[in-house]
């Protein structure tokens, strides 16, 4: 059962501090603003129900309320991600504060991490491992290429540094699923530290750290798991503290073993969280189960992204990387002809829809279009039609 802190009633002071607001005349009534549809790989739009999690009420970190709250969402991650021997860590910031966090307390500057990547967010690990003054080697992969397993165990025979491995599970920045499982065993034999970024494929895509056999997996609320913008985590097999213990801390903030140690000691976090955020993500997860799980959400988004892909193509647009491994929550498509995407993006958002830039070699010529979210297949034809109509295409 959750426990939910109450509000108290305002003080004297206080209703004598906004007496003199009640005299002030009203203001004129505005227009009401459309909330635009986010068809962006996070945020991502959000269920009333989620929403309604974010307002509920004012909430203290250091209250027994907020103490709940973390401990459900901390369960439900486990039960999500099957990480039965695991620390699951929350802290405030994005998916690549976690990372870095990861990165920084579990990888010291005299192991050699190798990054397998194919995207612009397996770059951007590399990029935060050498800000941080790890030795990196890097497997860089044209964008969009697939990862060839055979040269990840060439990379490891040929260079006896190398101590962890990290890579992408869904590459947002091109919509592919990299084969994490069969990198899994192969490191595991050599007893290398393996990090995994989950963050926009848990809650669609299958993923266990079991199975993966993941030492370290990162993950955000905003995408996938349809909670908001503002709170990460990390997931962590437990006996990688022992092993990690000579790693000196780089930061204070993003130092794991603090947001252990609170946990272990009083149930929260050391410093303080966007809390509306964990408890939006609470009540996200809970969502998902009671919708039947990763698998009912993952059929809906694969439907979903037929329709998606299949509107656009209809209309003659190209789809890149549409082939085998493709994720379903992420089509990559070409802009109209003609069409600019500052143009497109102001089109689609005066009608109510907002899509991201492709990135990399074809940010000049496509977009990027999730079906993450709460969304459903009306709002993928509202959306259709308004490409069509931004783009002079047809719509069949």
């Amino acid at each position: 059962m959750k426990a939910h802190a109450t509000v108290s009633n305002l003080t004297r002071s206080r209703r004598a501090a906004v007496e003199p607001l009640r005299k002030l005349p009203a203001a004129e009534p505005q227009e009401q603003q459309v909330e635009p549809i986010l068809f962006c790989p996070g945020p991502v739009s959000t269920s009333a129900r989620v929403k309604e999690a974010l307002t509920r009420v004012d909430m203290s970190h250091r209250d027994s309320a907020f103490e709940t709250v973390l401990a459900s969402v901390i369960a439900q991650l486990k039960h999500l991600a099957n990480a039965p021997d695991h620390d699951v860590l929350v802290l405030g910031g994005g998916a690549t504060a976690a990372t870095e966090a990861a990165l920084s307390t579990f990888i010291s500057p005299d192991d050699r991490l190798l990054v397998v990547s194919n995207g612009a967010f397996g770059e951007r690990i590399a990029e935060m491992a050498e800000c941080l003054g790890i030795p990196v080697s890097h497997l860089r992969y044209d964008w969009g290429e697939p990862v060839v397993l055979e040269q990840v165990e060439g990379m490891l025979d040929g260079d006896s540094r190398i101590k962890a491995v990290a890579m992408v599970h869904h590459e947002t920045s091109i919509g592919r699923i990299n084969p994490i499982n069969e990198v899994g065993r192969i490191l595991a034999p050599r007893h290398i530290r393996y990090f995994i970024d989950v963050v926009s494929s848990l809650g669609a895509e299958e993923f266990d750290m079991v199975r993966s056999r993941a030492t370290v997996a990162i993950g955000s609320a905003n995408k996938c798991l349809h909670g908001v913008a503002g709170t990460a985590f990390v997931i962590a097999r437990r006996d990688l503290w022992e092993e990690t213990s000579h790693v000196r801390p780089r930061s204070m903030y993003l130092d794991l073993r603090r947001y252990r140690a609170s946990l272990k000691e009083a149930g929260q976090t050391p410093f303080t969280p966007s809390v509306p955020a964990v408890a939006a993500l609470d009540a996200a997860l809970s969502e998902l189960e009671d919708e039947g799980g990763v698998a009912v959400r993952r059929a809906s988004y694969q439907a979903l992204n037929t329709r998606i892909r299949a509107g656009l193509s209809r209309m003659g647009l190209k789809i890149r990387w549409d082939e085998h491994g493709s994720a379903v929550s992420l089509t990559v498509a070409q802009l109209p002809p003609g069409v600019t995407f500052n143009t497109f993006y102001e089109d689609l958002r005066a009608r109510g829809y907002l899509v991201y830039q492709g990135k990399g070699p074809v940010s000049h010529d496509s977009f990027l279009v999730a079906n993450m979210g709460a969304i459903d297949a009306a709002a993928v034809d509202g959306f259709l039609d308004a490409v069509a109509e931004v783009g002079g295409l047809p719509r069949h």
